[in-house]
């Protein structure tokens, strides 16, 4: 098919209005000429781009398409393509475009930046960061995809590595503000304060508009040295609406713990309404999949009522030198505090919030049955330990001298499935106020999956608290659990009796370097839980029995929580 474009003069009009931003005028000029030039792929590229940024993105693909028709090796076009259907949410199929685009053009440094994009969207910063140096192979001075290449080594909580690839994104780019955002973003988690209030200033000089999330950054820098005053004058200086979509709910998140440290709790309470709200209006809330986990789970709850009663023989296993144990509880009950402080022990390595078990259980295939679980063959259950001890030698050695901890609080929904695998396996669970821990969950920004999802509304958290601890209850009856309490609010009151009982309990002594755990919270880099700002700091009592300052409407819970409050010897 002959490719025909209009005038280069009509062409440049039209690429004129796309490039200012008009949009609409941009599509209606290039639809129209193409009644004219109906096989001109300029002008079905221009029409696809205008589509594309009018959110019109199966139009935008179409148009593409059209394009792809008349000359099948239009690199452009692929790529473009592959920039509709990421936005429109489909990553895999983005991916294929991009790799359609460099097979026509090899050299083609944009594509493979884009489809890094794609990759860690789909969750593989691996590949991402692999197509972010494809790209720099092409192109070294390719500011944007260094930049990319540390949002994804953030992903993969290397810190270090992340804002070494920032910085070289400003060396070559030094106005570019994303990378100062990044930055950012990475200082704080990481709870480098001195050198987020450096970047900040770098900011100010380099740039000549501040942006309004630096100025958000630079109100939570102050807001983490407990500068509350002056934090509270800058967060009443950034504009919501300027602000980029992600980082909204940070904003509304800090405003309510400072209307929560000047004891303003009923518009604190708000403010983390809003905050919720605009997670679930967000791209990365996973509404309907945080259904089908917790379904899920009530669906775990009910096997277990039905089998409890019944005659169930327990395993004989010998204990084994390698069996982990699990530190887990409902988020938000201290288990990263509990974490930090074992860490600091000679003989403990604790791997924090690692997919050890999820990898063995997808080796079984669709979800099991309770009873299936229970039934499980010796061979089926050797090489699903093998799949979690592999996958356990990613982060340390299965031969190091010592306890293993796998911590991650809702493997706490799991106790049936670790109990068949590991019939010796000892427990810690950590436990908080149950108000606290669901009040906590609600005042924080996860990282949204299908679990997490579930913590953006109250009356769900409060139902996913008791669902989660009718499988542990159940599960403790049924299995005979070894299992170790420790109460958050003992562990503040004494650190040092507790976590000896602890010790006792893991078959370890004290050490004194225990006492200095907040080194280890320092050195850690980015903590992957929303306490990794609290852990370096001193064991503070304030976080205790917080649940009383918002009483009046959490009332209507306590019907539901008076059980667990019992049973873990709280009060309401």
């Amino acid at each position: 098919m002959k490719i025909q474009d209009p005038p280069v003069d009509h062409l440049q009009s039209i690429i004129n209005l796309y490039t200012q931003g008009l949009l609409q005028q941009a599509l209606y000029e290039s639809s129209q000429m193409l009644e004219r030039f109906p096989n001109s792929i300029v002008l079905y590229n221009i029409a696809g781009a205008s589509n594309a940024g009018l959110m019109q993105f199966d139009d935008a693909i179409d148009n593409y398409k059209q394009a792809l028709k008349i000359k099948p090796d239009y690199a452009e076009a692929y790529y473009n393509m592959g920039i509709a259907l990421k936005d429109k949410g489909d990553p895999e199929a983005a991916i294929d475009s991009y790799k359609q685009a460099l097979k026509i053009k090899p050299d083609y440094a944009e594509a493979y930046n884009n489809m890094g994009i794609a990759l860690k969207d789909k969750g593989d910063p691996e590949a991402a960061i692999d197509s972010y140096k494809q790209a720099l192979k092409i192109k070294p001075d390719y500011a944007e995809a260094y930049n990319n290449m540390g949002n994804a080594l953030t992903d993969k909580d290397d810190p270090v590595a992340a804002i070494d690839s920032y910085k070289q994104t400003l060396k070559i780019k030094p106005d570019y503000a994303d990378a100062y955002i990044n930055t950012c973003e990475a200082y704080e988690k990481s709870n480098k304060l001195a050198e987020l209030s450096e970047v900040i200033s770098r900011a100010k000089t380099a740039l000549k508009e501040f942006p309004d999330d630096l100025l958000l950054y630079e109100a939570l820098y102050y807001f983490r040295s407990n500068n509350y005053e002056h934090s509270e004058k800058l967060i009443s200086l950034v504009n919501i609406d300027q602000l980029d979509l992600m980082r909204r709910p940070k904003f509304l998140q800090l405003k309510a713990k400072l209307n929560h440290y000047q004891k303003n709790y009923k518009s604190a309470f708000n403010s983390f309404a809003e905050m919720n709200h605009a997670v679930i209006n967000s791209s990365d809330y996973k509404g309907k999949e945080a259904q089908v986990f917790f379904d899920e789970l009530l669906h775990r709850v009910q096997q277990l009522k039905n089998i409890v009663e019944t005659p169930y023989s327990q395993s004989l296993a010998e204990p084994s030198i390698d069996t982990p144990t699990f530190l887990i509880g409902f988020p938000r009950s201290g288990t990263t505090l509990l974490d930090t402080i074992l860490r600091t022990h000679s003989k403990i390595n604790v791997i924090e919030e690692k997919a050890m078990l999820l990898k063995a259980q997808l080796h079984f295939g669709n979800k099991l049955s309770i009873v299936d679980i229970e039934n499980l063959t010796n061979g089926e259950l050797a090489n699903a330990k093998e799949i979690y001890f592999k996958e356990l030698e990613k982060f340390v050695s299965t031969k190091s001298d010592g306890c293993i901890i796998d911590k991650l609080p809702l493997n706490i929904v799991d106790a049936p499935i670790i109990h068949k695998l590991f019939p010796t396996a000892k427990f810690i669970l950590s436990l908080r106020h149950p108000l606290d821990s669901i009040l906590s969950c609600w005042m924080q920004l996860f990282r949204l999956n299908p679990a997490m999802s579930n913590m953006v509304e109250l009356d769900r958290i409060v139902d996913f608290y008791g669902e989660a601890m009718t499988v542990l209850e159940l599960s403790e009856k049924r299995y005979s659990l070894n299992i170790h309490r420790i109460r958050y609010e003992d562990l503040v009151l004494d650190m040092k009796l507790e976590v000896s009982n602890l010790l006792k309990f893991l078959e370890l002594g004290w050490e004194n370097e225990l006492e200095d755990y907040q080194k280890t919270a320092l050195k850690r880099g980015i903590i992957s839980t929303p306490s990794y700002s609290q852990v370096i700091e001193p064991i503070y009592k304030t976080a205790s029995y917080r649940w009383e300052k918002y009483r009046k409407p959490l009332e209507k819970y306590f019907v539901k929580i008076e059980k667990w409050t019992t049973k873990f010897g709280y009060e309401l």
